[in-house]
């Protein structure tokens, strides 16, 4: 019996560790998650995706990694922008801001999934040093098909001006009698979109707050 608490004891502490193990690496600075190939792929100006999708329970996360050059400030005002995110990311039909205390940020969104509308609100707190904002679905508002829909974006300084940006979602939808288009707006939303939230972001920061969507 004394054996089997040993191998208990030896078991817990080892997945303790694995668990730290990977919440370090999942907050450890941005550069780190990526391969040397990758990195240099990003600081060139390309997008690099890594995304999990699971078709059976309708569940995925997704994070794009690009390259911004400014300072951390000017990233921010984009993010934070909710009065022009339709002139800037797409899919989305309308965002409100519900409200805005210290770093704190409470916003709704209705977002166009082809057949049907979703609706979720975000409550998206920034750290202090600006170099990460996390935010989760806040399930008190309308929350339409979405039962979490969580992310973050991180930021680390390479170099004076430029900045390695990660853009991480993580979706999980219930359609009801629309369940065959859940796959593929999991998809759409940790994948496909991806490439075109970050450069949009991108776009936006970098000519001033002046560059907008196509037809905008």
């Amino acid at each position: 019996m004394r054996r089997h608490w040993v191998w208990f004891f030896v078991l817990l502490i080892a997945g303790v560790a694995l668990w730290a193990s990977l919440a370090a690496s999942a907050n450890g600075p941005v550069s780190s998650k990526l391969t040397a190939a990758e990195l240099q792929k990003v600081i060139k100006g390309d997008v690099v995706l890594k995304n999990v999708i699971n078709e059976q329970t309708h569940q995925g996360y997704g994070s794009g990694f690009c390259v911004f050059h400014g300072t951390t400030d000017q990233f921010w005002s984009v993010i934070f922008d909710y009065d022009h995110y339709l002139d800037i990311y797409p899919r989305l039909k309308k965002v409100t801001l519900i409200s805005h205390v210290g770093n704190v940020y409470t916003a709704a969104f209705v977002m166009d999934a082809s057949l049907t509308t979703l609706h979720y609100t975000t409550i998206n707190t920034l750290a202090d040093d600006k170099l990460r904002m996390s935010w989760v679905t806040d399930m008190t508002q309308p929350h339409k098909y979405f039962k979490r829909n969580d992310g973050y974006w991180q930021l680390e300084e390479i170099s004076p001006g430029v900045l390695i940006g990660e853009y991480h979602v993580e979706v999980e939808l219930d359609l009801g009698l629309f369940t065959g288009l859940v796959t593929k707006i999991v998809r759409s939303m940790s994948k496909e979109d991806l490439p075109d939230v970050m450069t949009s972001t991108r776009k936006r920061m970098e000519s001033g707050g002046t560059w907008k969507r196509p037809g905008r």
